[in-house]
């Protein structure tokens, strides 16, 4: 399910699945343990100052050209704020100050031109990567300069699953692709057009599923606003399911690596030119999905992981239970503190309560490569805020300079350090 193009290149790895999984058990064996299920059974509230010693509220600036659009992603790009929304904007502000700094690309069929712009971002280099079709990414800096073009060396044909796309670091960029009915899934790294590495992830060494639509009886999406993600449900002829989820978080990076993990899998991988190797491991107890109940819709009380992120001290998963049954998703945060090994869970709609400072609980979408959180709150979430607790004058001075805010602000974003 991803536009990009063909590979020119034959993998002579795909005989070897087999080894590697025999292997790759052995590898597993005494990896750190993040107690997950555990967690869950108890759970607890999340507090403000268990994780963060900094918060700082960056209200983006306001004008004819900086409008941002319903359901805004942030980036922090350095000194820059990259936000997209749903109305096919990319934009830039600054990190510091919250001032408007440019757009970022443009939709059109001429040769700086996108189909979208909801594209991916090589933090290293600094560069933005937007869909053109026909394998084809338009390059942008975090300035709204437009710096080249990239062509895809392999893509997915048919349903099977959904491209993903990451950088290992200035240079090189990876590619997470889907097992299909002839290739098992995998991960390429490339320079260019120039293939420098592929692997088995360990997920499936064959698609259980044809890829074609003649198999599938119905197919829906549904848009879980409340926690930002949306689903893509398919009821198979045989009433087996699957579900993808577009915007879950595959890969993710801490300084200078890259760590990934595959969809339904509890073990995290460091990426490197030579392979996958396996740091940690997510104890999901008796909440484990087994590989042979994947596709199962009667399959419930189970841990789909979401999203992670990670610096020197956190790691902050965000997973599912429930991933058959859209009208019942329950999501969750789960916080381990590498310092003191707790791993504390808690339901998503009660966010971070601040302790600190009284204010709107956190909730983290993402995470830079250096160490800072982030999050995206609409004004009217502010300004509801500040009406429900009318009572309090003694805000932090930061957070006072919110009250003049209104509901057709831009939205602030709030870093976590």
């Amino acid at each position: 399910m991803d536009l990009k193009v063909k590979s020119c290149i034959s993998l002579a790895i795909f005989p070897l699945v087999a080894f590697f999984s025999c292997d790759q058990a052995k590898k597993e064996e005494g990896l750190k343990t993040i107690p997950i299920e555990k967690a869950y059974r108890s759970q607890t509230p999340l507090k403000v100052s268990d994780y963060f010693r900094k918060i700082r509220y960056v209200p983006l600036e306001t004008t004819d050209q900086s409008l941002v659009g319903k359901n805004p992603t942030v980036w922090i790009a350095r000194d820059k704020l990259i936000v997209f929304s749903e109305q096919k904007q990319c934009l830039a502000f600054d990190k510091a100050t919250g001032r408007f700094i440019t757009s970022i690309g443009h939709i059109g069929n001429d040769p700086e031109g996108s189909l979208s712009l909801s594209g991916w971002m090589n933090a290293e280099a600094g560069h933005i990567y937007f869909q053109a079709g026909n394998g084809r990414s338009v390059i942008y800096d975090t300035g709204g300069n437009f710096v080249g073009e990239q062509w895809d060396l392999e893509v997915t044909e048919g349903l099977f699953g959904i491209d993903t796309y990451d950088y290992f670091d200035e240079n090189i960029l990876v590619k997470h692709l889907p097992a299909t009915d002839k290739k098992p899934d995998r991960i390429i790294l490339f320079r260019d057009t120039v293939l420098l590495a592929s692997f088995p992830s360990y997920g499936d060494p064959r698609s259980q599923f044809s890829g074609d639509m003649a198999d599938i009886q119905r197919m829906s999406v549904c848009k879980h606003e409340e926690v930002g993600f949306d689903a893509i449900y398919m009821v198979l002829n045989d009433g087996r399911q699957k579900c993808m989820v577009p915007s879950e978080q595959i890969f993710w990076h801490k300084d200078k690596e890259l760590f990934f993990r595959e969809t339904f899998n509890d073990t995290i991988y460091r990426v490197e030119l030579e392979g996958l190797t396996p740091v940690a491991h997510f104890d999901f107890g008796a909440m484990r999905w087994d590989r042979e109940d994947r596709y199962k819709p009667e399959k419930d009380q189970a841990i789909y992981p979401l999203d992670v992120y990670e610096n020197e001290r956190l790691l902050w998963l965000r997973f599912v239970v429930g991933l058959y049954d859209p009208d019942q998703w329950e999501v969750y945060n789960a916080v381990y503190d590498k310092r003191s090994g707790e791993v504390k869970v808690a339901p998503f709609k009660e966010g971070t309560y601040d302790d600190l400072n009284g204010f709107l609980p956190l909730q983290p979408s993402f995470a830079s490569s250096e160490g800072a959180f982030a999050q995206i709150v609409p004004a009217a979430s502010v300004v509801s805020w500040f009406e429900e607790h009318s009572g309090r004058k003694d805000w932090p001075e930061e957070i006072k300079r919110l009250e003049r805010l209104t509901e057709e602000d831009n939205p602030v974003v709030i870093i976590m350090e």
